[in-house]
């Protein structure tokens, strides 16, 4: 099953309080301390995410946390915050790694 990716540029105020009220890691040190050039999200099985946060957070200096509140339960969201450059990065290193939409 193919992950599906979103990139946001410079999100507005709005998205970014929505995603950080949506982050499970809510006290996350390494999230508020995040630069928020740009958000990357991530959906898929829970294998194929888990493996995409590794392979995303090595290839590029990115913050990521896992998005609640999705349904059905095996399918999962992840974002990934950064600079601009950095989440492009990231998600040229999943879309050479892996099944990305």
């Amino acid at each position: 099953m193919a992950m599906t990716c979103h990139l946001v540029v410079r999100p507005t105020e709005a998205c970014r309080r929505i995603i950080e009220r949506r982050l499970a890691t809510k006290r996350d040190e390494a999230l508020e301390g995040a630069l928020w050039g740009a958000v990357l999200l991530v959906q898929g099985p829970v294998a194929e995410i888990l493996a995409a946060v590794d392979v995303a957070t090595k290839a590029a200096p990115v913050v990521a946390g896992e998005v609640v509140g999705n349904c059905p339960q095996q399918i999962n969201t992840v974002a990934f915050i950064g600079a601009v450059s950095d989440v492009k990065m990231a998600l040229a290193a999943l879309k050479e790694w892996g099944d990305v939409k």
